[in-house]
């Protein structure tokens, strides 16, 4: 649409206006010519960008340089929730072989051993292909010995709560861990947590309570050492944290061959208690859960080394769906429709952590 107005034709089509001034002739006013485009909103934004950038140069390239740090940030954290999922998603295969092996009078100390041991071997042409290190930096000794320490504590105590709890149960007890985390990545990393992030963890927790319902006497027992599992593995994500960050950071396969190695060298002296003689049904065991261990943590470890640790904790919940899944699949322990709610609850706080990041 376009209307004469004062001496100028101006086109109304759109959001901007485009001015065509009359030029006058000797003769007659013949010609049209289109003197300027005019975005009274474009040009007051850009015209106050340039001023800004003008006055602050150095201000506007730190405002530009922090969106795109975390942009980066933002990306890194999906990529750790993608490993967080697909390793959730495996690591209940361990449970359901390690209760096979701890019903069957198997001390748990001897299946940390043999996962531990067989990992190791396992790892070795892997690391003499890629070339790693077998060993750890100078300055990462104790970091190499806080991931087995951790480790083995972490394993030997969820698996001795599998003679007392179902896998779900014990599961969600030990789901303390990211509470944990997040404390100690406050502390320990430096990392700021919103208070978002509390809240969503809070709430996940109360829902782990809703799930587990503690009943009968045996969860007394089984629930303790699901809790200090669960704690144990909180230390093993920090030292995770601090082993895979800074200038002597580690390559993935060789934080996790240093993991089972270190984590051998932790349990080798007590089982000279603890050892006894397998099947070859058992052994089957043993070999399958080192094997769909390593791939889970090596997954896990790859979570970490992407995104924040107090962001990806959160989906560690996950694991109750895919447990609770197991455990009514190997062991007929169907969850209830309270289980099923509390389950909901822990999904929803994982997503509003991820919407919150």
């Amino acid at each position: 649409m376009v209307l004469a107005y004062g001496g100028h034709l101006v086109s109304l089509s759109g959001p901007s206006r485009t001015l065509f001034r009359l030029r006058n002739s000797p003769s007659t006013q013949q010609s049209l010519q289109p003197t300027k485009h005019i975005d009274h909103r474009r040009s007051v934004f850009f015209g106050s960008v340039s001023r800004a950038h003008r006055k602050f140069p150095q201000r506007t390239g730190n405002i530009m340089s922090l969106n795109v740090a975390l942009t980066r940030q933002s990306n890194m954290n999906g990529s750790g929730i993608l490993m967080m999922v697909l390793a959730m998603t495996l690591v209940p295969m361990i449970d359901v072989q390690a209760k096979y092996l701890v019903t069957s009078q198997i001390p748990a100390m001897q299946v940390i051993f043999l996962r531990m041991l067989l990992g190791t071997l396992f790892l070795v042409p892997f690391m003499i292909a890629g070339r790693h290190p077998m060993l750890p930096p100078a300055r990462g000794w104790w970091n190499a010995f806080g991931l087995g320490f951790f480790s083995a504590l972490a394993g030997v105590c969820f698996f001795s709560s599998l003679k007392f709890l179902s896998i779900a149960d014990a599961v969600a007890i030990s789901f303390v861990q990211p509470l944990f985390v997040t404390l100690f990545s406050g502390l320990f990393l430096k990392e700021r947590v919103r208070a978002a992030r509390w809240v969503a963890l809070l709430i996940g927790f109360a829902a782990t309570l809703i799930i587990i319902r503690p009943t009968h006497h045996a969860l007394e027992v089984g629930s303790l050492l699901a809790l200090v599992s669960g704690a144990a593995m909180a230390g093993y994500v920090i030292a995770i944290k601090k082993s895979t960050s800074g200038v002597q950071s580690v390559a993935p396969i060789a934080l996790t061959f240093q993991t089972h190695f270190s984590a051998f060298i932790v349990v080798t002296p007590l089982m000279l208690m603890f050892w006894q003689e397998l099947d070859l049904f058992q052994w089957m065991l043993a070999v399958g859960m080192t094997l769909v261990g390593l791939a889970g943590q090596y997954l896990i470890i790859k979570a970490y080394h992407y995104g924040e640790a107090s962001v990806v904790a959160p989906f560690a919940y996950i694991e109750i769906i895919t447990s609770t899944f197991f455990s009514w699949l190997f062991f007929a322990e169907l969850p209830d429709n309270v289980t099923f709610f509390g389950v909901t609850i822990l999904v929803c706080s994982s997503l509003y952590i991820a919407w919150r990041r």
